[in-house]
């Protein structure tokens, strides 16, 4: 396949950064926009300096063109579902901005529509290509502080009415829960620092913020197939700056965030080594590195690969979100089969 012709569904904040990354990369072109309203999608080409691009009237008219070969969707959360299936119908590959779906039944439906149409999938977990990320999971590689028997990873936000988003994020039909919204991403992030399977879930959730139709705070214990235990917590009612917690105990040595103490990796150690990077500091989109992602999305089209981070992957993620939220709700624990139907 030659140059990619990419056709961006959502035209709100999240879309200028999939247009620049597109824009940047020698292997696609952006063919054209749609979004709720075809202002809205002008302004967004105009905005990243696309001139050779059309407006669609509507999505249907994007997925009847042939020269869409790859969408990336930026609508909100609770559109993804449907979204997905017409792509897969159509044979178009998929970028998917979290949260992929707020329901197990709807992620079910999605999971069968691109299995049955063979297409790409990737779902926006970004922090992937963040420098902070990178650094932890190559010692991670290495064997820096060797088996993990503990895990913390926390999303601190407060998502008020700063955010354009809010409208739609206190909407629990729209934005489905704290965690789907965004804490979602310490979700992945725990299971990838890991490379371990979560098999059992305990959590806690409240509320500051009346606004908000569902919990603000939610904070949950993980058991691991492999023995280990963990943390995972999102706040949007926390005062203070966005934060981005994570933990890692292990048998050789101890990560916090981008400090390290492993005295058999660094002979002699005798306090924290720190090491200065890009960490996960910021709920602004623009801080966020589309561009890595959508490098990977299109490698993956151009050369018949999955990615690890297809919407497969990303149902075991979004398993354990909808495992705590259940256990928040009931207050008892919830077990997870990953083999079977999602809970």
């Amino acid at each position: 396949m030659g140059e990619l012709g990419v056709g961006i569904l959502g035209a709100g904040w999240v879309s200028t950064e999939h247009i620049k990354a597109y824009a940047l990369n020698p292997h696609t072109r952006v063919v054209g926009v749609t979004g709720r309203t075809a202002e809205s999608a002008r302004a967004r080409l105009v905005e990243t300096g696309i001139t050779d691009a059309r407006v669609y009237a509507s999505y249907e008219e994007m997925l009847a063109d042939p020269a869409i070969h790859a969408i990336s969707i930026c609508t909100p959360p609770h559109l993804h579902p449907a979204n997905v299936v017409a792509g897969a119908a159509a044979g178009k590959h998929m970028l998917i901005e979290k949260a992929a779906a707020n329901t197990p039944e709807d992620l079910n439906r999605m999971l069968a529509a691109v299995q049955k149409a063979g297409v790409k999938t990737v779902v926006s977990f970004v922090l992937h290509w963040n420098p902070g990320f990178l650094l932890i999971k190559r010692l991670l590689e290495q064997g820096a502080i060797g088996d993990i028997f503990y895990a913390e990873v926390d999303y601190w936000h407060n998502i008020g009415p700063q955010y354009k988003q809010y409208a739609w994020n206190i909407k629990r039909e729209i934005a489905g829960s704290a965690l789907l919204s965004a804490g979602i991403h310490a979700v992945d992030a725990i299971r990838w620092f890991t490379r371990d399977e979560v098999v059992e879930v305990s959590a806690y959730s409240n509320r500051r913020n009346a606004e908000y139709e569902y919990d603000t705070n939610i904070v949950g214990i993980l058991k691991f197939a492999g023995g280990a235990i963990g943390k995972v917590s999102t706040s949007f009612d926390v005062q203070s700056p966005y934060a981005f917690n994570i933990d890692l105990l292990g048998t050789a040595g101890t990560i916090r965030d981008n400090r390290i103490f492993a005295r058999e990796y660094f002979t002699g150690q005798t306090d924290w080594a720190e090491v200065p990077t890009i960490r996960p500091d910021s709920g602004d989109v623009a801080h966020h590195p589309f561009e890595g992602e959508i490098n990977h999305f299109v490698d993956c089209i151009l050369t018949d690969a999955e990615s690890s981070l297809n919407l497969a992957d990303a149902a075991r993620t979004h398993r354990i979100c909808y495992a705590m939220d259940r256990s928040a709700e009931t207050g008892s624990p919830v077990r997870l089969d990953l083999y079977g139907p999602l809970p």
